[in-house]
């Protein structure tokens, strides 16, 4: 039986692995590098055999319960790969107890003596940082009971709730303290055009119904954001088939394929499943669940609503009861390989009624009777289908016991089920990055001043260091006056390139999509004869999946991109970290030592964030080919018909059938879908080539300029590093000699080493 060790780290996103106290090969797949441990422990087990030859191990894992959960939940599922004697766990704090702690420390050094930590700049990014926000995106498609659903999470009659497809705007709604909610609208260039104080239904009906609104933002409280620690952003968003301005159905697969950055509520009918107005969203959905392990599986919630209408009894034929209809939705998510679908059955009618104290609550009185009668519209009890953790269930037990008959109802609706899942995906994975940018806002300032202080106090223990200290800072200033570290720099950043890797990736994009449309026209290889009538229709739903394909093309293709942009900006950084550090001087004894790097941390990880926030912003569009959607349209010459021009296009009617009955004779028309199919699809598949040579293009241009302007901000923080070496000789000289100044600068530097240490053992174990 083999050991592994397992230490995981949820704030630095870290993983070390001990095979019976040996560390992995180096080309060793156990080497996780930044994955998420949930992105890894599925592939865990296989690892193991394939590398050891073992199936029998003792586990022995540091971190926190949420990942120790996960970790036993991957071996216990390959149980038949692997097995696990014994489980050891040394539990690391949770998120909620290491932000709690960090906000503590941050109360002490606001209070500090330091003066230099109660910068407003520091104060500032500490707060940003503390009020990150998180978006849960609501996507559904036509007659899901999506607004209703959004209105209970918030208690308020607020989106506009119809039989038809509502949403034709974007709608943010901002966690706030306020009660009431203010709402503004916004045309297609973002200018305000409506402002309301305290929105209403009537008032967001008209906003909805008026062409020139393209998105709305509201502030408000959402009573659910208590227990989740972030806040909240709940984005009602316009299925791509719904959607009134086209660069919506973009963002909605942009926001779909953006796999850490929100949580997703997939709204169903469940009197209306697997209808084709859902078939390209799935279908898409389940490429991004695929994409990115156990979170990317969690991200994504589907919510099926309005089960309160089902039949309670399991023996009832067909699939109008409850325990049916789920089976049924697992079953059709599980052949698109969605598996393991986290389905939460809610009436959110219900839920809104009691939660909104609605005069005339029709489905919350009949639920009422429903509960009493039959436990299988206890929703929160479908723990088979929504896989809520062992915990969250016994909550729910405790909860039950002691409640009122509304706190039971609620929680019978499904409503609450689906806000314990969302607050268990935040804790997971959104808080774990909050805490580390909390650190981050003042620890990088907070080493500089004790490294500085550190080298103070250093020679005034030995006078003699000083001389040696002076000739360190003027090495390193003389480095970068003379232009050798902007040579070096340049000669560093222009080595890297992407250009290979960004081509095997637009490949496989193209090559699945190639796949797609061949299935396309494979599915039409036998209809040379289809009544005109009939094939109307089938050109509809041709066209819902050409530009679900080319909306799909421009997300992915971008999507490549930005992370390529990103990699590369990473790379530039953490190679002028490795660079600036060799500028860095160790005193023969060490006991003196400077690292240029405590010195610009501070700059470094702004520049990170402004990347980070640029990218982001350019995100929804610098590289929109006119390759993809405007030329496709351009050279779509042999479409189909219009029904204004028939005769007018080639491909108008293929065959006549003369009938003749009691005297009346008849021509019913044919058409050759076959060939108008494939006709259809030849301009969209030269499209594809093209956009690859666009893609590479815009690449080789964007690389250039990025390398351009990052080179000449790093010389830039070259020019800090040197104004702070500068600044440090000569505080040396000019320090405080007297008795009272020298104490007081060593409390300032014991207590800052103390504070550094109590932080590092945060989220550092």
């Amino acid at each position: 039986m083999k050991k592994i060790e397992i230490k995981y780290n949820p704030f630095l996103i870290s993983t070390e692995i001990l095979i019976d106290n040996k560390k992995p090969k180096a080309n060793s797949s156990l080497n996780f590098g930044k994955l998420r441990l949930q992105e890894w422990a599925g592939n865990l087990p296989d690892i193991l055999v394939s590398e050891y030859s073992d199936k029998n191990y003792e586990v022995d894992f540091t971190g926190t319960q949420a990942d120790f959960d996960d970790l036993k939940i991957a071996f216990k599922s390959q149980s038949k790969k692997v097995e696990v004697a014994v489980f050891n766990h040394h539990c690391t704090p949770d998120v909620a107890d290491v932000e709690a702690d960090v906000d503590k420390i941050f109360e002490e050094i606001k209070k500090g003596k330091v003066d230099a930590l109660r910068d407003e700049s520091i104060i500032a990014a500490f707060e940003k940082a503390k009020n990150q926000e998180f978006e849960i995106n609501v996507i559904a498609t036509m007659s899901s009971g999506k607004s209703t659903l959004i209105n209970a999470l918030l208690g308020k009659q607020l989106m506009p709730a119809k039989m038809e497809a509502t949403t034709a705007t974007i709608v943010k709604i901002i966690d706030t303290d306020q009660n009431s909610f203010l709402a503004i609208a916004f045309d297609a260039f973002g200018k305000e055009i409506f402002r309301n104080e305290d929105v209403s239904l009537d008032v967001m009906k008209e906003w909805n119904d008026d062409e020139r609104v393209s998105s709305i933002e509201i502030h408000g409280r959402i009573p659910c954001v208590d227990s989740v620690g972030m806040k909240l952003v709940l984005v009602d968003t316009p299925g791509p088939n719904n959607a009134r301005d086209e660069r919506h159905k973009t963002l909605t697969y942009k926001m779909l394929s953006d796999s850490d950055k929100s949580l997703v509520l997939f709204v169903m009918n469940g009197q209306a499943l697997g209808i084709t107005d859902e078939k390209e969203l799935l279908d898409f959905v389940c490429q991004c669940m695929n994409s990115g392990g156990k979170q990317s599986r969690e991200r994504f919630i589907f919510v099926m609503n309005k089960m309160d209408d089902f039949k309670p009894n399991p023996k009832d034929d067909g699939l109008d009861c409850i325990e049916k209809a789920l089976k049924s939705a697992k079953v059709d998510l599980e052949s698109r390989k969605i598996y393991e679908p986290n389905i939460f059955p809610v009436s959110s009618l219900v839920a809104l009624e009691l939660r909104s104290e609605d005069e005339e609550p029709f489905a919350l009185d009949n639920f009422k009777r429903k509960i009493r009668k039959y436990d299988s519209f206890h929703f929160e009890s479908y723990y088979h289908y929504s896989h809520l953790p062992h915990v969250v269930r016994l909550k729910f037990e405790d909860d039950l016991k002691v409640a009122d008959d509304d706190t039971k109802i609620e929680i019978h609706s499904g409503i609450v089920s689906i806000e314990k899942a969302i607050g268990q995906y935040i804790n997971k994975y959104a808080r774990t990055i909050k805490v580390y940018d909390l650190v981050q806002a003042f620890n990088d300032r907070l080493t500089e001043l004790a490294a500085i202080a550190a080298i103070q106090e250093e020679i005034r223990q030995n006078s003699a260091k000083k001389e040696e200290l002076d000739l360190a800072i003027r090495e390193i200033r003389n480095k970068i006056q003379m232009g050798q570290s902007a040579q070096v720099l340049a000669a560093m950043i222009d080595k890297i390139d992407l250009m290979k890797d960004v081509e095997n990736e637009v490949d496989m994009c193209l090559l699945s999509l190639v796949a797609k449309i061949n299935k396309i026209i494979f599915r039409y290889n036998n209809s040379s004869k289809v009544l005109k009538s009939e094939a109307e229709k089938q050109i509809k739903e041709i066209q819902n999946e050409s530009d679900a394909i080319l909306n799909q093309l421009n997300v992915r293709i971008e999507t490549i991109l930005n992370n390529t942009f990103i990699r590369l900006c990473n790379i530039i950084i953490d190679q002028y970290k490795s660079y600036i550090k060799d500028l860095g001087i160790v005193f023969n004894d060490n006991a003196l030592s400077i690292n240029p790097l405590n010195f610009v941390a501070e700059e470094l990880t702004d520049l990170s964030d402004l990347l980070a926030e640029k990218i982001k912003k350019e995100d929804e569009g610098q590289f929109r080919n006119k390759t993809i959607r405007e030329s496709y349209q351009e050279k779509k010459i042999n479409w189909f018909w219009k029904p204004s021009q028939w005769g007018s296009v080639r491909y108008e009617t293929k065959y006549r059938d003369k009938i003749v009955r009691e005297w009346v004779t008849k021509y019913v028309e044919y058409v050759n879908m076959s060939e108008v199919v494939s006709s259809y699809f030849e301009p969209i598949q030269l499209q594809l080539d093209e956009a690859k040579i666009e893609s590479l293009k815009h690449v080789k241009n964007e690389t250039s300029r990025i390398k351009l302007s990052l080179n000449q901000i790093l010389l830039d923080i070259n020019l800090v590093l040197e104004q702070k070496l500068n600044e440090l000789q000569i505080s040396i000289n000019e320090a405080n000699t007297t008795a009272e100044a020298i104490i007081e600068q060593q409390e300032n530097l014991k207590w800052m080493q103390s504070i550094i240490d109590r932080v590092n053992k945060l989220i550092k174990f």
